[in-house]
């Protein structure tokens, strides 16, 4: 059986295949989900292929299952962004940090409109203006940076009316944008508000969604569901639990002397009332602060755990970025080694000087996914103009 293996290639900026770098020492890529991908990796500057990062290039990420075919996912293509090496190190080796090139959106700012003087110095969506959604905001930004001759060679595949999958936006708010604010900001200043989902669905090409739509996908109900079994696609299941979140009482203390108390009744309470407090700049109104205080009650509601799912890339079944990835969810050993539904959070592979490819997801659980969307509707109230 031919295992699991990944390579990556390199590009010119915005521009054509360079070629293969066959020998990288090391590296490690992580696709987070709704967040922006990394990769690490080693290279000499004695091996082949050096010269073709020795100037500003793309780095493309492929993965193959069979050594023949070779696929790079949206997700996979990265810049060639930061180095550091020794120039007395005799085996010249160099380390390359290479965020995803949706990190290009840091070098688009925010600029006052033509027809809208600024609030305060901020661009504002929202009162005397309509509300806005997340996909008009973004629309816009782009398309007056490309405007101005920034982003030349990014793309995207919503507009101002509707997502990705021909959904129209739905939510709308008001925002205020400090004037410069880099374009890449805003956007996970959006997804963090719940207001958008979002993945490079190309090497250059950004795709959104309306929130918890197209890429929550739930591969657990399919008539042959995605099941990652013990000892065969999963090697080991470690957890790391905690109790310092536990909280049955939440006290938030908004502006204006403004305060409120929640409480959960269901709290498992092994050493009595534990109490738990926030200071939310803002916060003014009952229904702000129920919110907040319902997020810090889901978070102490129960033991903490990070799961951690490590991979056995040569007898898996199922594998990452063929068959699943980030957003969905899958079975996999929980509690005790019993399947359970969980989400993939991260997927992360490493590959060795020796070609043997390993990785690792980071799952979470229905709790987590509640814990979230509370988050989100927080932070959605404190990005009000």
């Amino acid at each position: 059986m031919v295992p699991f293996d990944l390579r990556l290639v390199a590009y010119a900026p915005n521009g054509v295949r360079l070629g293969i770098l066959p020998h990288p020492l090391n590296l490690q890529v992580a696709w987070p989900f709704n967040d922006m991908p990394s990769l690490r990796f080693a290279y000499s500057t004695r091996a082949v292929g050096a010269d073709l990062i020795a100037a500003p290039c793309e780095i493309g990420v492929q993965w193959s299952a069979d050594g023949m075919v070779w696929t790079e996912n949206g997700d996979g293509r990265f810049l060639l962004a930061h180095r550091e090496g020794d120039q007395l190190d005799p085996s010249g080796v160099w380390r390359y940090d290479c965020p995803s090139y949706l990190w290009v959106l840091k070098k688009a700012v925010t600029y006052a409109h033509a027809s809208i003087a600024p609030v305060n110095g901020q661009r504002v969506y929202g009162s005397p203006t309509p509300n806005a959604t997340a996909g008009f905001i973004m629309n816009s930004l782009l398309t007056e940076a490309q405007a101005r001759g920034a982003l030349a060679g990014f793309a995207w595949t919503f507009t101002g009316t509707l997502d990705t999958a021909g959904l129209t936006w739905n939510q709308t708010l008001g925002l205020g944008i400090p004037l410069g604010t880099d374009v890449l900001a805003v956007l996970l200043t959006l997804v963090d508000a719940g207001l958008i989902d979002i993945r490079m669905t190309g090497p250059r090409t950004l795709s959104a969604w309306r929130p918890g739509t197209a890429i929550f996908r739930d591969l657990t109900a399919l008539s042959t569901p995605v099941e990652l079994a013990g000892g065969r696609d999963i090697s080991a299941a470690p957890d790391v639990g905690t109790l310092e979140d536990l909280a049955s009482a939440a006290y938030v203390v908004g502006d204006s002397s403004f305060r409120t108390e929640r409480v959960n009744v269901g709290t498992p309470l092994p050493w009595g009332r534990w109490e738990v407090g926030v200071r939310q700049v803002g916060v003014t109104e009952t229904t702000a602060a129920t919110l907040v205080g319902d997020s810090l009650l889901v978070r102490g509601a129960v033991e903490r755990v990070q799961r951690t799912r490590e991979l056995s890339l040569t007898v898996a079944r199922w594998l990452p970025l063929r068959d699943y990835l980030p957003g969905d969810r899958i079975l996999a050993p929980g509690e005790g080694g019993q399947r359970k539904a969980l989400r993939v959070r991260q997927i992360t592979l490493t590959r060795t000087d020796r070609g043997v490819v390993s990785g690792n997801l980071v799952l979470d659980d229905r709790l987590a996914d509640q814990e979230i969307r509370l988050r989100r509707r927080i932070a959605l109230l404190a990005h009000r103009p």
